[in-house]
């Protein structure tokens, strides 16, 4: 499971800040009041996902390599190795998954609508999103098309990070059961 406590926390400051209104936030400058707090989950939501996929990462590859598991000197090296494995975008969670033996880490996660083709463009498009805000992008685009970051599509991206969490680590060890 993902802690998404402080996300939902500014999830709420920012549909208090906007007062559940229909239409866009009113414009103060070039910036869209509550702008910033939608970056900002954005940024949390990738870090709290990263870290999730960290954490399934390193419990499976202490059960496939059970001297990982014995000798915590020999797993920090191991770690140190994998540590840099990047944002939690699809291909990056696939490689990472690899160096355990597991190809096709997210082949068959699913939940109700949202397929496996679904979850691979959903964390490609959060990690998109994410890499713009953090290099500090004014305009927001994925795959090459303008996207607008509004407080709907933050709470998208925070129901499909819940779900993800909730999944990830009894599809991984059904992934690993399976290879067996």
């Amino acid at each position: 499971m993902i802690d998404l406590h402080y996300v939902n926390e500014l999830i709420a400051v920012r549909q208090e800040q906007h007062g559940g209104r229909r239409g866009a936030p009113k414009l103060e400058g070039r910036h869209r009041v509550g702008a910033s707090l939608n970056r900002s989950c954005i940024v949390m939501l990738s870090a709290l996902l990263q870290a999730h996929v960290e954490d399934v990462f390193k419990c499976a590859a202490k059960s496939k390599f059970l001297e990982l598991d014995q000798n915590v000197e020999y797993f920090e090296l191991y770690w140190k190795q994998m540590k840099n494995w990047g944002n939690p975008s699809d291909i990056n969670i696939k490689n990472l998954f690899i160096k355990i033996g597991i190809p096709n880490v997210l082949d068959n996660l699913s939940w109700q609508r949202t397929n496996t083709a679904d979850i691979k463009n959903r964390l490609d498009e959060l990690n998109q999103i994410r890499n713009k805000i953090s290099h500090g992008s004014k305009k927001i685009t994925v795959n090459g098309n303008s996207f607008d970051l509004n407080l709907s599509k933050v709470i998208v991206l925070r129901n499909f990070t819940e779900n993800f969490g909730k999944r990830f680590s009894d599809h991984v060890q059904w992934q690993m059961n399976k290879s067996i």
